[in-house]
């Protein structure tokens, strides 16, 4: 009996667990088969996930003395419209203002199309709406008071996302040199110029919050209480001067017109530290007829230098005790090698010194360094690479050309290789590696290592400062740098570059021209023209080289590129003796600065020590300075609200700032600081209103 019962239990318990199985097998087939779809169009209409917020990036600013930014994030934001959270009531009552509202801003649709299209999206249950992306801040101002949108985001619907956009307010100006960071999820990012280079310092450390998925790719913060704000990037202090920049790029834009040239560039470095203050970059494009920065040759392209190379064969053969400079040649205009000749393009200069040969770019040059290193062409090898020539200089900047110095066991170092290496073929730098050895010969024999950057800050910390960096500490003795500077001095009085001869001070330097190589073909009929030296020629502050490739006019670098050479002198030293002048006749008094933010201005002084006098009679933000002799004095902008402000002797980031507050667009003309506005100071303030500000 108890057996039976006890069986008749376990009956009862098996079919009811055979049941409930059952049950979550059809249940299971019922969700995948009947309504899978259905969930999952449900589960991509609202999922809710924790995304990276990407942090602003940080600040690259011309030179410490101008702090005018090359590149800046700016916030920018997209909208929607969740058409259902609003009630019917609010939404009947005020879709017709809101639709005019949304007209003036955004004119592109008429006020009665936003109100039929809202109407309609709305009716068809499309809850998020797009308005608008590329929103500045004012423009997000002016959009959170429309009707509707001034409940908020939860009763108006109004949801705004925050994103940051990339600027270059100088335009085209160092462009390739700034450079830009593409960085896509799961993919390598492409890392360019300065931006690239200092990337890890620059992008900051994203945030994260949680968001709603809207619509396609596009999601919508859920509570500003689950986020993680992210903190902005470092901010890049570069040695790089806006005012020079701009002179060395239109001198060159000039030039390759007018030579109708493939391509050039531009460097110029201060001799003392290395560090750079312009570099310029333009190639021709056929397709636009313009010239546009599309490569940094400068710092990439390693080419036959030419003539310019005729410094470093000498300084070897000098130092080597083969050569004096007194010593005399004969210059018959051609130097046979087996079955190949070099000329002097049909002059014969006759019987003179190798000074007078090197004024002259003679390539009796060839023939010296020929029959004093024939038997051992290693040693001359040897000479060159202790220079340091055959090695990269290590720049920040990715993409650096590779130099090549072969040596004799090269299996393409022939017979003729000597000869050619010596005037500058079979051999490859690129502009800026021979500009570092040039400007090592004005350095006192210093060989330093180019720079962009002079320091890095985290808001008003210092976060790290780039000192002067020595790569050889002595190219060669005294004595045979005395004379390589006699050299260089007697190319621009005597020789081949003395239509480049400037008026108050001397220019060293030496001209070059070579054939560009087609690859394995040879060479082709196009020519590379440089100039490459240093000004003053007594105690140099800046060294500098001009290349242009594929002339059509005129092939010698004289003409070429020392022109574009003496303009960017010129116009250097003149700037640096009115401001040498100027810090000797007011030696007493603070520094001049700009009108502006009263905050920075307050937090800079303080960091420099500058005492300061504040003649301010209210809490105003934007201030104007007059430097004293015992403190800068600050003043209060005549500010006055609803009317334009006087923005004159801002620089670009505060005036651009201020107006852009003020509801203005801001269109800029020029570099530099703010010299003229379109729009008077003192106007009356029209909201979307137009202003172009003309820098200088």
């Amino acid at each position: 009996m108890k057996n039976r019962e006890t069986l008749t239990r376990v009956y009862v318990i098996y079919f009811i667990i055979l049941l409930l199985g059952g049950g979550v097998v059809g249940q299971i087939f019922y969700l995948q088969f009947y309504k899978g779809s259905e969930l999952i169009q449900d589960a991509e209409k609202q999922i809710f996930v924790y995304k990276n917020i990407t942090a602003p990036r940080g600040n690259i600013y011309a030179s410490n003395e101008q702090k005018t930014s090359l590149a800046l994030s700016v916030p920018r934001f997209k909208v929607y419209v969740d058409l259902l959270t609003i009630k019917d009531q609010i939404f009947t009552d005020s879709i017709g203002a809101l639709s005019d509202s949304l007209h003036q801003l955004f004119p592109y649709r008429s006020a009665q199309l936003w109100e039929e299209t809202l109407i309609q999206q709305r009716e068809n249950g499309n809850r998020y709406f797009f308005i608008a992306r590329n929103l500045n801040n004012s423009e997000i101002e002016r959009l959170k008071k429309f009707p509707i949108f001034n409940l908020g985001k939860y009763r108006g619907g109004r949801i705004i996302i925050k994103t940051n956009q990339r600027i270059k307010p100088y335009g085209l100006l160092a462009n390739r040199t700034i450079g830009y960071v593409v960085d896509h999820e799961n993919e390598k990012p492409i890392l360019v110029g300065l931006e690239g280079a200092f990337n890890d310092y620059l992008k900051g450390q994203n945030g994260q919050m949680l968001m709603e998925k809207v619509r396609g790719n596009d999601w919508k913060p859920v509570d500003d209480n689950y986020s993680i704000e992210p903190v902005p990037g470092s901010d890049i202090y570069t040695s790089l001067d806006v005012n020079i920049q701009d002179v060395a790029e239109t001198a060159l834009l000039h030039q390759l017109k007018e030579q109708k040239a493939d391509r050039g560039c531009v460097i110029l470095m201060e001799v003392s530290t290395g560090f750079v203050k312009a570099i310029a970059n333009l190639s021709y494009n056929k397709k636009t007829d313009t010239y546009f920065e599309s490569q940094n040759h400068a710092v990439g392209l390693a080419s036959e230098p030419g003539s310019t190379f005729k410094l470093a064969s000498l300084l070897v053969a000098l130092e080597q005790g083969k050569i004096n400079i007194e010593d005399s040649v004969f210059m018959s205009g051609r130097y046979e090698f087996y079955d190949k000749a070099l000329t002097d393009g049909g002059k014969v200069y006759g019987k003179n010194t190798i000074k007078n040969a090197f004024e002259v770019s003679s390539n009796v040059i060839s023939k010296l360094i020929y029959d004093n290193y024939k038997q051992q062409p290693q040693e001359f090898v040897d000479g060159l690479k202790q220079l340091g020539l055959n090695r990269k200089l290590g720049l920040d900047i990715l993409g650096e050309g590779a130099p090549l110095i072969k040596d004799a066991s090269d299996p393409t170092f022939t017979g003729i290789s000597l000869p050619w290496m010596s005037i500058g073929y079979e051999v490859k730098l690129t502009p800026l590696q021979t500009l570092a050895f040039y400007n090592g010969v004005a350095n006192e024999g210093v060989l330093l290592k180019p720079q962009f950057v002079k320091y890095i800050k985290k808001g008003v910390a210092l976060e790290k400062e780039f000192e002067p960096i020595v790569l050889n500490s002595s190219l060669c003795s005294d004595e045979t740098l005395g004379d390589l500077k006699e050299l260089l001095e007697g190319v621009v009085e005597r020789g081949t570059a003395k239509n480049i001869k400037a008026r108050g001070f001397k220019i060293a330097g030496k001209t070059g021209t070579s054939k560009i190589a087609i690859g394995s073909s040879g060479y082709g009929k196009k020519y590379q023209a440089s100039f490459c030296g240093y000004f003053p020629a007594k105690n140099p502050l800046y060294s500098c080289i001009v290349v242009i490739q594929g002339p059509t006019k005129n092939i010698f670098g004289s003409v070429v590129s020392g022109t574009v050479f003496k303009e960017i002198a010129d116009k250097v030293y003149a700037h640096e003796f009115n401001q040498s002048d100027l810090a000797i006749k007011l030696p007493e008094y603070y520094p001049y600065s700009r009108p502006g933010s009263k905050a920075d201005f307050i937090t800079a002084a303080k960091s420099m020590n500058i005492p300061l006098e504040d003649k301010s009679l209210s809490n105003a933000s934007w201030i104007n300075t007059n430097t004293g002799s015992k403190a800068i004095k600050i003043t209060d902008s005549k500010e006055v609200k609803g009317l334009i402000p006087n923005v004159v002797g801002m620089g670009l980031v505060d005036a651009a700032y201020l107006l852009e507050k003020k509801g203005l667009v801001v269109h800029v003309e020029g570099v530099g600081i703010v010299r003229k506005q379109s729009l008077r100071a003192g106007l009356r303030i029209k909201k979307g209103q137009t202003i172009k500000l003309f820098l200088a």
